[in-house]
């Protein structure tokens, strides 16, 4: 590129969006790239303080304009639940395009982003999401990029899944299990289930099945197995959930589970979480008390990914250490 002052750029194209901002005002493109400056051009251009632009050498045309760049780093994210928005001053964004949790390949956006001047900018794996809302944004850092480093990154790419993608809230009934001789018996009412319906509300969930039991290990399982049959797709048992004696509701799923990912979470607050599955992929979730007085804790960290049916794995637990304190 070569640069020249803007009253000699009669007649030149534009090789960058001109920018305008008038803060609390106004903020566009009054220039596009490829725009032939005209005479009546200058004083505008002088406005916004573009004493001298950018034009086209000859030379340039063996490099990468920013704009192609972000179309093709859109490509490595592309996927059905997402939508690009039009290229604009070099930058594309992905929106979802339906309600759910984006889940992001975090080592494959790592390798894009250590080539060299690639960006691919995203929110946090397992992050909730809604319809329309800007999920990541791509560009590269000059206005023209050497090839290389784009065709290392469809090399690093080729075959590969998305690099993003919006999982939808599939997991629309729930089934409670109060745990707790004290509910059971009246002594207190039940505080869970009014604090789980708020919690889930966002995400479409109706309560389909709530079972009571006493600390029992016999009648946990059995509550658990009841509120299924009654079409819960997902189950929260709450209550029961520490390192008292008297807390058999880990114990209970374990026995009712075919899969026990994890009991504790290096989430906070709610670390003693309990995440289950069931043999035909039904996800069971111990709720401890932390999650009645923190929101957000570790409830509202893993159940979204529970209803939009995106598995949990021990490694996945593992890595949510890493932001994993929700405390205000």
């Amino acid at each position: 590129m070569k640069e020249i002052h803007v009253k000699d750029a009669v007649g030149q194209a534009l090789c960058h969006d001109i920018v305008r901002i008038v803060i609390g005002e106004v903020k566009d493109t009054p220039f596009k790239r490829g725009h032939i400056i005209r005479a009546e051009d200058v004083e505008l251009l002088l406005q916004l303080g573009k004493e001298h632009i950018y034009v086209m050498e000859e030379s340039d045309y063996n490099l990468v304009h920013e704009e192609q760049v972000a179309e093709e780093l859109y490509r490595f994210c592309e996927h059905p639940s997402l939508s690009p928005t039009p290229v604009q001053q070099g930058k594309i964004e992905a929106l979802a395009n339906h309600d759910g949790v984006l889940t992001v390949d975090v080592e494959g956006l790592h390798e894009i982003n250590s080539i060299g001047e690639l960006t691919i900018v995203t929110r946090l794996h397992g992050t909730p999401v809604k319809a329309g809302q800007p999920v990541a944004g791509m560009r590269c850092i000059p206005l023209l990029l050497e090839a290389w480093q784009l065709e290392e990154a469809k090399r690093l790419r080729e075959g590969k899944e998305p690099i993003l993608q919006v999982y939808p809230f599939v997991r629309k009934k729930m089934g409670i299990v109060t745990t707790g001789s004290e509910v059971f018996a009246g002594r207190i009412q039940d505080a869970f289930t009014a604090v789980i319906q708020d919690r889930v509300a966002d995400y479409g969930v109706e309560l389909v099945a709530h079972e009571i039991v006493p600390d029992n290990t016999d009648q946990i399982v059995e509550a658990i197995d009841k509120v299924k049959s009654q079409g819960a797709e997902i189950i929260f048992c709450t209550g029961g959930m520490s390192v008292d004696p008297d807390d058999l509701t880990p114990g209970a799923i374990a026995r009712r589970a075919k899969e026990v990912v994890t009991y504790g979470l290096p989430v906070l607050p709610g670390s003693m979480v309990c995440i289950a599955y069931l043999e035909d992929s039904t996800p069971v979730l111990g709720v401890p008390g932390g999650v009645l007085y923190n929101n957000p804790s570790a409830f509202d960290v893993i159940t979204p990914r529970l209803l939009a049916d995106v598995r949990i794995t021990k490694e996945d637990c593992i890595r949510m250490g890493h932001g994993g304190f929700q405390s205000k």
